[in-house]
């Protein structure tokens, strides 16, 4: 099967007309739901991708199928779900299921693997969705980490949606006002798509990686899908490439050290810095880390954690005012890019870490 009869194929099923004929009716009429996931094969290469996948198919109790370049489908009883690996390490995964089957297939059997983890888009890369937006959604919780804090300066909760013409310019209304700021994170987007003489699409994506499409035609939706892949991998990349701590060793003996530390300033003053420590480091969703920090002054803090998705060390070096990140030679991205997010949705929107132009 090529990528284009698959794309055709998704369109008939958001048209309600889906193919039965195509694995035995598994490919049912309905939306399209996306994810971008982040995989580490053993090796960057088919055969590593390939392994991969049968694992992680073999634990879900699904039969893995190569159904073209790079193309597998994931067949269960009822269902099938469409790994895209064009891109090693970068996959999208597609699937008519039910919302529910497929975040159980997520939950309990993909992210759940050390190597696989998901997209995790900041406020302003959500922001980059294109198209004709029709709603944006915004949700926070200072719970996770901050469960006694008073609510005086960040809300405890928050959960809102405009609809309606330019609803961005709501949101961002909003959040200029002290009250409402730091709790404003953009949680998910919906923007409609439309092409001459190809139809029109449109597509609902979250803050986690994940795509819900409708329409006529999902050629569409791929295009958006790719380019968003495309901005995510160079996000990853640049993080990677601007906060890799490595050492270098001349040949007179003396080193040099290469690497940035990733410095993120708090735009509030944590109240419970004992709190947020212990319920960062539980290795439990989203934040995925396990350490056992210690206060090494008065107000400061410090955590040689290990990440859940792949393994690798981070460190951590906390006060009430900023967070120091401090990656590994090694250590993926995507980490980084986790805690970014998910520190926007927890603690405050207006988190952001720092990248270079050059990155």
């Amino acid at each position: 099967m090529e990528r284009q009869d698959l794309f055709d194929a998704f369109s008939s099923a958001m048209r309600g007309v889906a193919d039965e004929s195509l694995l035995s009716g598994r490919l049912r009429s309905g939306r399209v739901k996306s994810r971008l996931l982040e995989a580490h094969p053993p090796e960057v290469s088919g055969d590593g991708v390939e392994h991969l996948i049968a694992r992680l198919s073999a634990d879900a109790d699904l039969s893995a199928e190569r159904i073209g370049d790079d193309l597998w489908a994931l067949v269960g009883a009822k269902d099938a779900f469409f790994v895209d690996a064009l891109n090693p390490r970068f996959w999208l995964l597609h699937s008519t299921a039910t919302a529910d089957k497929l975040r159980r297939l997520l939950t309990r059997h993909l992210l759940t693997n050390a190597r696989v983890d998901q997209a995790w888009f900041s406020s302003e890369q959500l922001q980059q969705l294109e198209g004709e937006r029709r709603w944006v959604r915004s949700s926070f919780s200072s719970d996770t980490l901050q469960p006694n804090e008073s609510g005086a300066v960040v809300p405890r909760r928050w959960r809102i949606q405009v609809e309606g013409e330019n609803p961005d310019d709501l949101l961002a209304l909003v959040s200029q006002e002290d009250r409402y700021r730091a709790g404003a994170a953009l949680t998910a987007v919906s923007s409609r798509l439309r092409e001459p003489g190809m139809g029109s699409a449109e597509v609902a994506a979250d803050y986690q990686g994940g795509f819900v499409s409708s329409g006529t035609d999902f050629h569409l939706v791929a295009g958006l899908l790719w380019r968003s892949l495309d901005r995510y991998e160079n996000y990853v990349c640049a993080l990677e490439d601007q906060y890799r701590l490595g050492v270098d060793t001349a040949e007179t003996g003396g080193m040099t050290i290469d690497g940035d530390v990733a410095l993120i300033e708090f735009p509030h003053h944590v109240e419970d810095l004992p709190a947020l420590m212990a319920n960062l480091f539980t290795c439990r969703e989203p934040f995925r880390l396990w350490a056992v920090p210690r206060e090494v002054a008065a107000g400061q803090w410090e955590a040689n954690a290990v990440d859940l998705h792949v393994g690798h060390t981070i460190r951590l070096e906390i006060t009430s005012r900023w967070l120091r990140v401090l990656l590994g030679p090694h250590t993926c991205g995507n980490t980084l890019a986790r805690l970014v997010a998910n520190l926007q949705h927890r603690f405050d929107a207006r988190i952001a870490v720092p990248l270079s132009s050059e990155a």
